[in-house]
């Protein structure tokens, strides 16, 4: 689609793992591409930018970020990696801390030479379509942002094509739970932790207990007098792993000024909440009129990322519950072959069928709305790459991840407090090593040197 000698100007909205892959693939084709991404913060990263501020920032603007200090990265790093660019040969530990995972993202970053494509603390306010310059089906892009030093200052550009990186762990969600006017202790969401230290001495009640949930219960059970960890997961679902003394109870129903009540009527007095009930995708930069969010799920997109009435607007983050970094990688690979003219796309007609037909198979699975971009759970995401794959014409994600994946998970259901002290080795295409297997727990590793009954 691009004219002789014509570079196609591609606007990257944030500069965190999704742009910055967007960023690597645009740049392997300078002759066809001139891109320029918008960050808001000083840095890029994205959400892997510890801060010790909650709330807004210096600048009246929500913090991006929900890393806290203790974090680790909640799966191998063998599965949080870059295709074709491996972690520190160094760095043994599977596990790594959030210094080392931001540290990672530099080096990709600066190995690529990207930082010249981004535009620093700059936020993009406005995208919207020039339907007067369309061509071959194609729109133009005008794109509106301020500094964030200056936001009284609005400037716009016109672009070829935009690639939507804003990321989904930033807006959270907190329900609204009768009572929650009158409750007089502290009541934050999983964003906002920082310091488990914080809580010494507390009673807390943690309302969702999932990858974050598990992990900042037994955080704080080092140091809070009590803690109640509130789910409605199924008991085949919850680890059995989980700490004896962090306290299972069912979802919160009410609150009064010093207490949580639960559905049969029974309370507890506690001294904090913390809501680890996830994150609402938002994209406040686009009308109602070019993308629709309805129970979490964003319409109209094909395979997760294509607008179908806009092909040249695509999303490298929509996806939930997966590996994040290869596959932003994959996506962006194949959202730069399509603005390139190198894969042709189904009509709009079988591009809604096909969104639709996704849609209705989770329903059949009894999932609810809300998981229509949800990827974590069976073989759901290696099937998808495989889809990707095949669109674009390229390998899809080697086997191994898929195995270690289902080994990790697996280990953190019969494991959750031990886990993260395993260690791992890619050794090839469809295999790896644990480097301590006598702490394995799971009941089905893959791994080359551990003998399972």
């Amino acid at each position: 689609m691009s004219r002789k000698g014509y570079k196609q100007r591609v606007a990257v909205i944030g500069a965190g793992v999704a742009g910055l892959c967007s960023l690597k693939h645009l740049a392997e084709k300078p002759d066809l591409f001139e891109p320029v991404a918008f960050e808001r913060n000083f840095w890029s990263g994205g959400i892997w930018n510890f801060t010790d501020q909650t709330g807004n920032d210096d600048f009246g603007l929500p913090v991006h970020s929900p890393v806290y200090n203790s974090l680790k990265i909640n799966i191998p790093k063998e599965l949080q990696e870059f295709p074709s660019f491996p972690y520190p040969k160094e760095w043994k530990t599977s596990y790594i801390s959030r210094q080392q995972c931001l540290e990672y993202i530099n080096r990709f970053t600066d190995h690529f030479k990207l930082r010249q494509y981004i535009r620093m603390h700059t936020l993009v306010r406005n995208v919207e379509p020039l339907i007067e310059t369309e061509e071959n089906g194609r729109v133009k892009w005008l794109v509106t942002y301020s500094s964030v030093n200056h936001m009284p200052e609005v400037n716009t550009e016109v672009f070829d094509s935009v690639l939507v990186c804003n990321g989904h762990d930033f807006n959270e969600y907190i329900p609204n739970i009768s009572g929650m006017d009158i409750f007089e202790g502290r009541m934050i969401h999983s964003k906002d932790f920082r310091y488990e230290e914080q809580f010494d001495g507390l009673r807390v009640a943690i309302l969702g207990v999932h990858f974050s949930g598990e992990d900042i219960s037994m955080h704080l059970g080092r140091f809070a007098r009590k803690v109640y960890a509130c789910h409605r997961r199924k008991p085949e679902e919850f680890p059995p792993s989980f700490p004896k003394e962090i306290e299972q109870r069912p979802p919160i129903v009410r609150m009064t000024k010093d207490s949580v009540v639960f559905p049969d009527g029974s309370s507890e007095k506690v001294d904090a909440v913390i809501f680890c009930t996830g994150y609402q995708f938002s994209f406040p930069f686009l009308k109602a009129d070019i993308i629709t969010i309805t129970d979490e799920r964003v319409e109209p997109v094909y395979k997760h990322m294509v607008h179908i009435e806009y092909p040249n607007l695509m999303f490298i983050e929509i996806p939930r519950q997966w590996m994040y970094f290869p596959n932003f990688h994959e996506m962006a690979k194949l959202a730069v072959l399509i603005l390139a003219g190198k894969v042709k796309l189904p009509s709009k007609k079988e591009m809604l069928a096909d969104s639709e037909a996704d849609f209705q198979a989770r329903l059949k699975e009894g999932k609810p709305p809300s998981f229509a971009h949800y990827m974590g759970d069976k073989d759901r995401q290696f099937r998808y790459n495989e889809q990707l794959a095949k669109l674009g014409g390229f390998d899809p994600l080697p086997p191994v991840l898929e195995m270690l994946w289902h080994d990790a998970l697996d280990e953190r259901y019969m494991n959750l407090p031990h886990c993260n002290e395993l260690d791992y080795v890619i050794t090839g295409p469809s295999s790896y090593r644990c480097l301590n297997p006598e702490m394995i727990k799971s009941r089905k590793s893959k791994a080359q040197n551990v003998q399972k009954n």
